[in-house]
Parts: structure tokens; sequence; C-alpha cells
């Protein structure tokens, strides 16, 4: 079967390797369609695990055999394993029915495979914007997210389906803050001309916004983010990081606002996949006019190409995906 494989920092290349055998309870899925995604990027820059199909982990394909009484051969489902093993950019994968969401039909694969992002964010939400536990206010709410790559306009869709009136947002590209518009955002800041601190002062009178979600994974998305919360705010951070150092960081800002600041991983982890299969149920149901971030598709033969796209945010790329 064909396969991608890391084989050194920022080398991605398509190799033949033998056809995966599911073990005991475990399924063989042929893929239809995966996504790459930001943590995908980090990985081939930093030499990849070795692992024919790695670093991908957001898919969608169909169970062609099955050694598990839970999923039967046919069933169409989203791919969501842990990223550090998954192989989703191969043609055959095996996983076990634990890392999988069974799908919907008559609803486009490259439709139903946004579910894994949207999933991810979904699940940073529950930390982010515990609301079970906040007071109940009828006055409007103001959020802001900080980068619009995919994982961004993930949260301006569920910022607005929970209720924020104003979503600001801020991103270097033209071309996805006008998706971020479809999805809802209220204003868009186009950095790095405009600063969206002082358009988040100006439009809530200097009082800040409640929630900040920073989705660039930057040290100058992460200032900006934890500058603009009001006092006892809430700061969800979500871009992953560059490096392991703590860069400084505006201390003073958090520290007198008494902001709460919440970080997230391993939505794939989750007990019953719950955030996925709730971001299944939303894709699903927003039929096939509904806004998609999804910008560009390559066959996996193009998957250095596909990379190099995804990698570079000057070009205003969305959600790239290899299809089959």
């Amino acid at each position: 079967m064909r396969a991608a494989l890391v084989t050194a920092p920022r080398r991605i290349e398509v190799v033949e390797v033998p056809d995966p055998v599911p073990g005991p309870g475990e399924v063989l899925i042929r893929t239809e369609v995966a996504a790459i995604c930001g943590s995908d990027l980090h990985l081939a820059a930093e030499g990849g695990t070795g692992i024919p199909g790695n670093p991908g982990h957001e898919a969608v394909g169909v169970v062609t055999e099955s050694r598990s009484p839970l999923l039967a051969a046919g069933t169409r489902v989203l791919c969501t394993p842990p990223a550090a093993v998954s192989a989703c950019f191969a043609d055959l994968q095996v996983l076990p029915p634990s890392a999988v969401v069974a799908l919907p039909d008559g609803v486009p694969a490259e439709r139903l495979v946004l579910a894994q992002q949207l999933g991810t964010a979904i699940f940073a939400m529950k930390r982010f914007w515990p609301a079970a536990r906040l007071p109940a206010t009828a006055a409007p709410r103001t959020a802001a997210v900080v980068g619009t790559g995919p994982a961004g306009l993930a949260f301006v869709q569920l910022l607005r389906r929970a209720g924020f009136a104003q979503v600001i947002v801020s991103d270097l590209s033209l071309a996805r803050l006008a998706t971020a518009s479809s999805y809802g955002a209220t204003t868009v800041v186009h950095a790095p001309d405009d600063d969206i601190v002082a358009v988040g002062d100006e439009l809530t009178g200097g009082v800040g916004v409640e929630l900040a979600i920073e989705a660039a994974g930057t040290a100058a998305t992460r200032h900006q983010a934890m500058r603009m919360v009001r006092d006892e705010g809430r700061i969800g951070l979500f871009g992953l990081y560059a490096d392991d150092e703590l860069e400084s960081w505006p201390m003073r800002e958090v520290f007198r606002r008494r902001a709460t600041i919440d970080l997230t991983w391993n939505a794939q982890l989750e007990d019953g996949l719950a955030s996925f299969a709730e971001a299944v149920g939303i894709v699903a149901a927003a039929g096939p006019d509904a806004p998609t971030m999804l910008t560009h598709t390559f066959g996996i033969e193009d998957v250095a190409e596909a990379f190099a796209l995804a990698g570079d945010p000057s070009q205003g790329a969305g959600k790239v995906a290899l299809t089959f």
C-alpha cells in the first residue's frame, strides 16, 4: 500500500509498504480522505516517528475487515487516533474501535473529516468555557480568537453556538478572515497592521473580553490573548507551542485581572470520544451549503506539496486534505 513517511526533518515522501493486518479486537480501515493538522506539521519538522502513515490522525475511511464485534465491515468511520501512534496518511490503517466514531450516510467524506478538528475544539471548550460553573447573565458576551486557521475557525463556530454576541478574530491572512466571517465572526482584525488588543478594548469600552482563545501557537499571539481579557476573564491556550521554553509573558495584566488560564491536549483520550461524536452531529446537520474550512485537496502522491501549503501561513490556506 501507499503511505506517507517523514524521512527527515521537514521532508515527507510516499513509500510502498506491506498492508497492515488487524489483530484480535481491531479493524482494518481503507482511508478515503485524511486532513493535515497543525500538530502534523510540528511532528514532520521534528523528523517524524518512522511510522508509515504518521503523523496523520484526522481521517474518514471504511472498515474493510473487522476482528471486533463492535464494528462491522462496511462501516464508515471518523478516525481519531492519538497523533504519536497514528497512520492516517496511508491507504490502509489498523485501529481499535475505541479510536473511531461511526458516521452517518449521505455526507461527503470531505465534510465529515472536519469533525476531527471540530471535536478537538469542543473538547477544549469544555475546559475554556465551563458554562455550568459560570454565573448566569443576560448581558451580551464577547470573545476573541487569535489565529483563524482551522482550529480558530472551529472555535468561532462554537463560540457563536455558545451564545457569544461578539467574536473578534485576528489573522495574517485576509482569506482566512473572510472564512471566519462566514463562520460567524463579528469583527475581523488583519494583523500585523491592526492590533486585536486595541480593537477589543475599543469594542468593550476598555473592559476586555470574557474569553480569549489563542489558536496560532506563537509567543506574540499568546501575549495578545493574555492582554485582552477582562477582570476574572478566561484565557484558553490551544495553539501548539513551538518549543519547550516558557517565553516572557504579560504577568502584570494576567495577575491583576485574576484571569484563569487553561490548556488542552489529547482529546483522543476522552471517554467514548464524546466531543468527536458531538462534532460529527454538528457537521452532519450543517447541510451542503454550510461554510467549510477545507480549502485544498491533494492526492496522496502530492503529500509533500500539501504539507508545504499547509505549513505556509502566507498562503492563507484553511484545512488541507489528502484523498486516496
